[in-house]
């Protein structure tokens, strides 16, 4: 076949135009996985710039952990019916990938927007958050916190309920206390764990829209009465009814902080209409 320089580039210029190393040209050549369509007397190899589609193919099945072997196996025995069948198949899997990713990414903006938060924070007023639609949760009930034992199975139990039904779990969870039981006293009273979820589908929760007094917690578990106090007390004084649940969001865990006594909680509790 006579080297067309339009057409045909040498193994330098074919590996810069699909930003791959020389080597990895040499190599598949030598597996016969890809090979140069020209090789001249003179021992020069060329590629074809129509080969530059095929290669990305490779690629793209290196990517998605297909083996070399799997691979050279598949270029040997090629045919239409064939590709078809492989390319539905790794289309699923990066259908799948791909809704893993978007899962993690919003694990990363939750994260983002709760550390954002717990550095604006004003941890000596309460102040007004008002939300304007219905948020939706995903509940689990929980033990009664008496003990670190109960507080980890109470976890555990509730991601084995979002992996039984397939839920992905959001960068943190949160806990749900009655305002009934805060205002009677009872402390180590939780009454549910609680993830938040994108759509009514799978909640079995709302945490209405309205008006929330909030109050942000950073001393730790053992003395988070003080702040439920502070809320309390507030709408004793401010002639607030409180209605539902209080909702307690872990904005600086052990990603950011060493050690519970260093959690900042955000407390939020909706003012009865």
């Amino acid at each position: 076949m006579e080297i067309n320089p339009q057409l045909h580039l040498t193994t330098g210029q074919f590996a810069k135009l699909l930003n791959v190393k020389k080597d990895t040209l040499i190599y598949y050549d030598k597996v016969g996985i890809f090979s140069p369509e020209i090789i001249a007397s003179n021992g020069y190899r060329y590629y074809s710039i129509y080969q530059a589609d095929v290669f990305s193919v490779i690629l793209i099945l290196k990517e998605l952990d297909m083996s070399l072997k799997e691979i050279k196996q598949f270029l040997d025995n090629r045919s239409p019916e064939k590709l078809l069948l492989l390319l539905e198949k790794k289309d699923k899997i990066l259908t799948e990938k791909i809704s893993e990713l978007e899962s993690m990414k919003k694990v990363v903006a939750d994260k983002i927007n709760d550390t954002k938060q717990a550095l604006e924070a004003n941890l000596q007023e309460i102040v007004f958050e008002t939300i304007n639609q219905d948020l939706f949760f995903v509940v689990s009930d929980t033990k009664h916190l008496t003990n670190e034992i109960n507080f980890y199975d109470s976890l555990q139990q509730h991601y084995r309920y979002l992996d039984k039904h397939d839920i992905i779990p959001y960068a943190s969870e949160g806990w749900m206390r009655r305002v009934d039981n805060v205002l009677t006293g009872e402390i180590q009273k939780y009454d549910y764990l609680y993830t938040k979820a994108d759509d009514s589908t799978y909640a079995n929760h709302i945490k209405e829209k309205g008006t929330y007094l909030v109050a942000y917690h950073d001393e730790g578990y053992m003395s988070i009465e003080k702040t439920y106090k502070r809320l309390t007390d507030y709408a004793e004084d401010h002639n607030f009814s409180l209605n539902g649940y209080f909702y307690e969001d872990i904005l600086l865990d052990e990603l950011s902080v060493k050690g519970m006594e260093k959690y900042m909680v955000k407390i939020s509790v909706k003012i009865k209409n």
